[in-house]
């Protein structure tokens, strides 16, 4: 709201007052909501940005919780939890230690996104893909062999992410590294601005949370189309892409009636009555000009007259406009 009053809003103030019904006391007493502003820490997303992560992470977080249930054979919910715009400082000061991390980054991105999540959600997968009861009971770092298995479905997961994003912008994750201290992760400067997206996940009685951090300088290129009316406009366009596709699959196989009019004329029903045998109607059309082919009744095709292999046949010569009434 503006600090501003336009005259309209003063006027009911004012008649307000002179009726009773406010006092100049309780005017005021009116105090304004005041939001501190830290010009060290600026922010990088705004509202409408943040909202568009909101929206393609929810829908990660349904198409991991598909994924992870299938592969750990029991069921997995995974929830978006919060959004957040801090520093990457305090993003790495926020991880545990050890913790698994990995950092990812593609071809079609400016710089590396981090992709963590605790220990005991790394051991709960492995322990139920490998047959266990998928109990975490394991206070050690990630051996090789573990770390070799998790790849595979981290790959997985950044895969699922890229689909989320794909709507957004396309590109095919590759992972740069694995580490478990957040010290040995540098992705940006400390006092970047990242933007934090926290997941809730519960694996039977494990429950814990996976944490994906944005890099302003990753998201910047594609800034201009992380807002909800972009968003919304590519999903419309799509859906109106795919409807399409989807009417010309549906309709390909329609049979049509095709006729070629070889020439036209208008007799009166006289002379039709008087029609015998052996006598010739003039048609409009020469015999050396292009004749009309008619789709469903509809003037579609010029074509000339011919014989193709023994067959009576005609020669598509040109596509006629639709007439505009």
């Amino acid at each position: 709201m503006s600090d501003v009053l336009s005259q309209d809003e003063i006027d009911r103030l004012l008649q307000a007052i002179s009726s009773g019904e406010l006092t100049a006391e309780q005017v005021h007493e009116e105090k304004k909501t005041v939001k501190a502003y830290d010009f060290r820490r600026p922010s990088k997303f705004s509202k409408e940005q943040i909202r568009t992560f909101d929206m393609v992470h929810e829908g990660f977080a349904r198409s991991i919780s598909t994924y992870l249930s299938g592969r750990v054979r029991t069921f997995v919910s995974v929830n978006l939890a919060s959004i957040d715009q801090i520093a990457y400082e305090e993003f790495v000061r926020s991880l545990p230690s050890p913790s698994f991390i990995v950092v990812f980054s593609a071809p079609e991105l400016v710089g590396s996104g981090v992709l963590e999540f605790s220990l005991d959600i790394f051991y709960t997968i492995i322990d139920l893909i490998l047959g266990g009861p998928g109990i975490p009971n394991i206070k050690r770092n990630p051996s090789e062999i573990e770390t070799s298995i998790m790849r595979k479905e981290v790959m997985n997961i950044l895969t699922n992410l890229a689909e989320a994003w794909s709507d957004i912008v396309s590109f095919v994750p590759v992972i740069e590294s694995i580490e478990t201290n957040p010290q040995f992760v540098q992705i940006a400067p400390a006092n970047e601005m990242v933007l934090l997206v926290t997941l809730f996940i519960s694996i039977g009685k494990t429950e814990s949370f996976m944490n994906i951090c944005w890099p302003s300088s990753v998201t910047e290129p594609f800034s201009d189309k992380l807002s909800s009316r972009m968003w919304f406009a590519m999903k419309k366009e799509q859906k109106s892409q795919g409807l399409r596709k989807t009417l010309v699959s549906t309709t390909k196989d329609v049979s049509l009636n095709v006729s070629a009019v070889l020439g036209e004329t208008v007799l009166t029903l006289r002379e039709i009555l008087e029609l015998e045998k052996g006598d010739v109607i003039r048609l409009r059309t020469h015999y050396d000009e292009d004749i009309f082919i008619d789709v469903e009744g509809t003037r579609k095709f010029t074509a000339r007259p011919g014989v193709y292999k023994g067959y009576r046949a005609v020669k598509v010569t040109g596509v006629l406009k639709p007439e505009v009434e």
